[in-house]
């Protein structure tokens, strides 16, 4: 660990109910974010000043495509070697045909869907490796929860996670991931 580390534990918590819209209107999203803070901030220290909210309730910043991205770079930029890194996202996930980078064994890009997604468009799991996963700076623990359809795969990364509900819990390599699409990603990057 280097002797600059900040060791700050850092949130963005997502939560988009689409209120307003005419359909796939959700109702806990925002209850699950703010569910979230309180349990962070209660039990593994997280200070409020460090926790960003993104709900589409009137009363905080909006969970728009911009904003959300936004707010992934915020995170990457003002972590350093030694810090925490906590995303959760309650929202629609969706998929969508391959943007053609051709690294999709099925063909499909795994997606976000932010609020104004009828106007922005959605978020690739291109989108959040390139702008979450790649830059974070090395020594900086990210963990991610993401709560919606399609998540399994949304971060692009090489691992498989499954609990049961009964207490087993495995964490482990998928034995099917592609790592050449994770090579032809991160080489995307440096080109």
């Amino acid at each position: 660990q280097k002797e600059d580390a900040t060791d700050k534990r850092r949130a963005l918590l997502i939560g988009i109910n689409y209120v307003g819209h005419e359909s796939g209107v959700l109702s806990g999203c925002h209850n699950d974010a703010l569910n979230m803070k309180e349990y962070i901030m209660d039990v593994h220290g997280f200070e409020e000043e460090n926790v960003t909210l993104l709900l589409d309730d009137g009363e905080h910043d909006p969970p728009t495509k911009e904003n959300i991205l936004n707010a992934y770079k915020k995170l990457v930029e003002e972590s350093e070697a030694g810090d925490s890194v906590f995303c959760h996202y309650s929202g629609h996930g969706g998929s969508t045909r391959d943007d053609d980078r051709g690294e999709e064994e099925d063909g499909k890009d795994e997606t976000l869907i932010p609020v104004d997604y009828k106007t922005a468009g959605i978020i690739r799991d291109d989108d959040l490796f390139d702008t979450l996963v790649h830059p974070m700076k090395e020594g900086v623990t990210l963990t991610c929860l993401m709560d919606c359809c399609h998540s399994g795969t949304i971060l692009d990364l090489p691992y498989t996670f499954k609990a049961d509900g009964s207490g087993n819990i495995d964490m482990s390599i998928d034995d099917d991931f592609n790592f050449d699409k994770l090579f032809k990603k991160i080489g995307e990057v440096f080109d």
